[in-house]
């Protein structure tokens, strides 16, 4: 496979889009770029940029549909869990083809020229990336993937043993982090997520590792493997000690997106969707909206905003609350394929650089918001979270729990302001106040306490990562499906007789079609993506 040289680092990202439109069988066995075509320069932020788009909250990413999946947005690319063998075509491809490969050649030519930390950089990518595959399809063609001619059907490797062989691909990409003799390091031009600095690399992969064993905690006893990560040092870099996980938000593993609608494009992927382009994307799930607004959550506004500026009940609207106005999950009602593309609530500042909710209302087009936001990978407060989960499940110690909790949410808020104060100052967006925080933190440590058990104190923990992850749909499908939390409903219980939900949900995404018509060594049909789940879940 070839690709055109880019002139622009960020331009990868939409360059990369029409790389996999078409349909064909190339997606895991072809021969990575010739070493000569692009150089190790270009090929981390083109991997970078790649990895964004599909596996991000856009329309041609993994995380709007999983979104989706789990009642925060309504789109009916997805629908009523009505999934099929060309759904994610390109997402397969696209990750295959632009992001493993382009990978797969920055750690080729990165050991060729004994430049180690882009080798490095290189495997904990490629750790992270065949992660969420593996958190998704299961089963997938990985160590005879990327191989070429050597093998042109490669086989689909157990999930559990990916995974597996992923913690010592962590490590490696450590070590090569760690060596003096690496002959360049990259810049922050060719480094678009970090800017090459090994020691926020080596902490994103302690956090991926602790992430990882949390995913399989329910498999086997992890706890030898959690402590070590949760209590080492977080700053050092050499020496024979761990480096810690990610420790505030300036560790945050995320892809930041530009401001330019020309030529390139750059902004993020899904304000392109429910902004920029003549029709919208998505609708915000009413389930979603009611619990902030039952928690008198304030990052509303942040989250969601209403075109509509009235509260007059609309003749159109499927759903609404005052000025809220959207569809519900499965609806058969009358208005529920009404037009209600200047009305309905859409994605605000937060989750994909749209417009912040003033209360004014007014239709939105590409011009009423910058879409600079970055794709979230795992935040700090994630990570938090997922301190919390093992704290209270694996080392049994609900008090460390509560802090590492606490800690998650404040986290979070201090990621929503940090959003607005990135804001330039002529667009009126306000922090969110410290008091508001308090109350807010204080009420979810209440509702922790009230608590009458650990897995009563889970389901809050879940439910407040559920809410603070919005925007990285693949890690919140992936912990429904382990925890079981938040408990989401997948009809609308006010009035059943106008929803329905056309199957059974969906504990894995269903393989891509071609791919088992065309290679030897893959299922022979499709799994049944209703009963056969990721070895982890639960």
């Amino acid at each position: 496979m070839k690709i055109t040289k880019i002139s622009a680092a960020v331009a990868a990202t939409f360059l990369l889009l029409s790389t996999t439109g078409c349909d064909k069988f190339l997606d895991v066995n072809t021969d990575p770029i010739n070493p000569t075509s692009v150089p190790i320069t270009l090929l981390m932020p083109t991997t970078q940029a790649s990895m964004s788009l599909y596996l991000g909250h856009s329309v041609g990413g993994l995380g709007q549909p999983t979104s989706a999946l789990v009642q925060q947005i309504v789109n009916f690319r997805v629908g009523a869990f009505s999934l099929g063998g060309n759904d994610f075509n390109n997402q397969w491809l696209g990750l295959y083809t632009s992001a493993l490969e382009n990978n797969e050649q920055m750690l080729m030519q990165g050991t060729e020229q004994n430049a180690w930390t882009f080798v490095g950089i290189a495997q904990i990518q490629k750790a992270y990336i065949f992660s969420q595959m593996v958190d998704v399809w299961g089963d997938i063609p990985y160590s005879e993937a990327l191989k070429g001619v050597q093998f042109p059907a490669p086989k689909f490797d157990d999930d559990e043993a990916i995974y597996n062989d992923l913690f010592g691909l962590i490590d490696q990409g450590v070590a090569n982090l760690r060596r003096t003799d690496s002959s360049r390091n990259p810049s922050a031009t060719e480094d678009l997520i970090y800017g090459g600095d090994k020691a926020k690399w080596i902490r994103l992969a302690n956090t991926l590792k602790l992430k990882l064993y949390n995913q399989i905690r329910l498999t086997r006893d992890v706890s030898s493997n959690v402590r070590p990560l949760i209590d080492a040092p977080a700053d050092q870099i050499g020496g024979a000690a761990a480096a810690g996980a990610a420790t505030n938000v300036a560790d945050d593993f995320e892809f930041k997106y530009g401001t330019s609608a020309g030529n390139p494009e750059n902004r993020h992927p899904g304000f392109q969707g429910d902004y920029a382009a003549s029709s919208r994307e998505n609708n915000i799930n009413p389930y979603f909206y009611n619990l902030l607004k039952g928690n008198n959550d304030p990052r509303i506004p942040y989250y969601f905003f209403n075109q509509y500026a009235s509260t007059t009940p609309l003749t159109t609207a499927d759903y609404q609350d005052g000025r809220f106005v959207t569809v519900r999950f499965g609806s058969i009602g009358p208005q529920a394929s009404a037009n209600t593309t200047n009305t309905r609530t859409l994605q605000g500042l937060y989750p994909i650089g749209g417009r912040y909710d003033n209360g004014a209302g007014g239709t939105a087009t590409g011009a009423s918001g910058r879409g600079v936001v970055a794709q979230r990978f795992i935040t700090f407060f994630a990570r938090k979270f997922i301190e919390a989960e093992l704290q209270l499940t694996v080392l049994n110690n609900p008090a460390a729990a509560r802090t590492a909790f606490s800690d998650a949410v404040t986290a979070s808020f201090t990621k929503v302001n940090a959003v607005a104060a990135a804001e330039p100052s002529t667009a009126g967006v306000p922090a969110i106040p410290a008091a508001s925080i308090t109350a807010y933190v204080t009420a979810a440590l209440a509702r922790y306490d009230a608590a009458s058990n650990n897995e009563a104190k889970l389901a809050v923990i879940m439910t407040e990562k559920y809410i603070a992850n919005y925007g990285t749909g693949v890690d919140v499908y992936t912990d429904y499906r382990r925890t079981g939390y938040p408990a989401v409903p997948f009809a609308d219980t006010d009035n059943d007789s106008q929803t329905t939900q056309t199957g059974a949900f969906p504990v894995r995404l269903p393989y891509r079609q071609n791919d088992l018509l065309t290679n030897i060594n893959a299922p022979k049909v499709q799994p049944n993506i209703t009963t056969e789940k990721i070895f982890w879940d639960r």
